[in-house]
């Protein structure tokens, strides 16, 4: 089955609440690193656009929300398959995506 591109890579609503529970409900502040793209921004979103929101969600998440390497490794499946996956921008996500399976 081909997951929905509303799918923010299975990422379940329960850690998102606990996420924003961690942070405080009422806090006015976003996190960074909270917001967890979908597969059909990843797919779409102009990769200047994508490169702060995925850099974020690797690199800033709070523990509930941090991706896992088949998460990145579907993310980075997802632009290469991109017509415009050649382009310099979106080689650099890439890049990151191969940065964060290394670590």
């Amino acid at each position: 089955m081909t997951p929905s591109p509303d799918d923010r890579f299975g990422m379940p609503d329960s850690a998102f609440a606990a996420a924003r529970e961690s942070h405080g409900r009422d806090n006015p502040v976003l996190r960074m690193g909270m917001y967890v793209p979908t597969r059909g921004e990843v797919a779409s979103l102009p990769a200047a656009e994508l490169y702060s929101i995925m850099v974020d969600w690797m690199w800033e998440s709070p523990s509930e929300l941090i991706p896992n390497n088949t998460q990145i490794a579907e993310l980075r499946a997802i632009l290469l398959a991109r017509p415009d996956a050649d382009d310099l921008e979106v080689q650099r996500l890439i890049a990151e995506c191969d940065g964060y399976l290394k670590d």
